[in-house]
């Protein structure tokens, strides 16, 4: 009996101590299942996209553009092929323009260099979208806008009015009908004619001085104001070659006026890309400006880049705009 009280004592203080020697293992037999694939629709995040480049050549993404000397059917050819290097907006009253994505300070017909072809002094530029905006429509400037371009159909050589004389040539774009830029616009650009034929903006008259040379020049008429097939547009070839002591001989305009790709290491023969912001500017949506001039009606003569001395000539009541 003893022995049955003290055997009973001691287990009871084990188990309150909860302390049971002796008790069997227990086995977790339970299969622990691996976690269930995500659904089929879960969204994977893209990759990172690459290093932005500036540039895009249109090249691999777009047919390639009308020939030097082609006149377009539509101007739908130059949407898609500029919109890498700037953006489109409308301006009243030209409708959609292009704005080029460009350093500050930047100006047409400056980064490039002149070459004479069968159609006479033609602008040569390894921006890779020269061969749209320097030989087809007009270039204007507006407040908020900065310099932009409307497209046209016809090509030139170049759409510039022409300053010579006294050892200086000047040019400034031509802008739409009614619109003319004065003189002291930076819009115009000189040069002596000693170094009319090298890269323009490396030889360029500083922008202070401009103004005194163009006002010391005469306007082009005639032939060389008038956008032919003729080869004399611009300065006089006999007179450009005493001056630079060079042989001149003209090329065709398809082989001067190629369409360039940015991969290029370096531009060539020395000629210069226009200056480009970090980054361009696609597809961007903004306001369209006042009208700087109520545009009159195009007439149909031959476009001409001559005129009087009242100041730049960026179109006028004789002077088309190429579209």
């Amino acid at each position: 009996m003893r022995r049955f009280i003290l055997l009973m004592t001691v287990t009871l203080a084990a188990a309150a101590t909860g302390c049971i020697y002796g008790r069997e293992a227990v086995r977790d037999d339970r299969h622990v299942e691996a976690a269930p694939a995500p659904p089929a629709d879960t969204y994977a995040y893209p990759p990172a996209p690459a290093p932005d480049t500036g540039y895009q050549s249109y090249q691999s993404e777009a047919p390639p553009p009308p020939p030097a000397g082609s006149e377009v059917s539509s101007e739908a050819v130059f949407y898609e092929r500029l919109s890498p290097y700037g953006y489109w907006t409308f301006v009243a009253p030209y409708g959609r323009v292009w704005v080029p994505a460009v350093g500050w300070g930047w100006r047409p017909y400056y980064y490039g260099r002149w070459v004479l072809t069968d159609w006479g002094w033609t602008f040569v530029s390894d921006d890779p979208w020269g061969w749209a905006a320097y030989h087809y429509g007009r270039w204007n400037w507006a407040v908020g806008v900065g310099w932009y371009w409307i497209p046209g159909n016809v090509w030139a050589p170049a759409w510039v009015s022409w300053r010579y004389g006294g050892g200086f040539v000047g040019w400034c774009p031509l802008g739409p009908p009614g619109i003319a830029f004065g003189y002291r616009h930076p819009a115009w650009v000189a040069v002596t004619e000693t170094h009319f034929t090298r890269p323009i903006a490396s030889v360029a008259i500083p922008s202070r001085r401009t103004y005194g040379v163009v006002t010391q020049t005469r306007p082009l008429t005639g032939p060389n104001a008038t956008v032919s097939r003729s080869g004399s547009f611009g300065p006089p070839v006999a007179s450009v070659a005493r001056a630079t002591g060079q042989q001149i001989r003209p090329i065709a305009a398809a082989q001067a006026v190629r369409p360039r790709s940015t991969a290029m290491s370096s531009p060539r023969d020395g000629a210069m890309r226009s200056p480009v912001q970090p980054r361009a500017r696609t597809g961007v949506a903004r306001p369209a400006p006042a009208a700087p001039r109520a545009a009159p009606a195009r007439p149909s003569t031959a476009p001409r880049s001559g005129g009087g001395d009242h100041g730049g000539h960026g179109g006028g009541p004789h002077a088309t705009s190429g579209r």
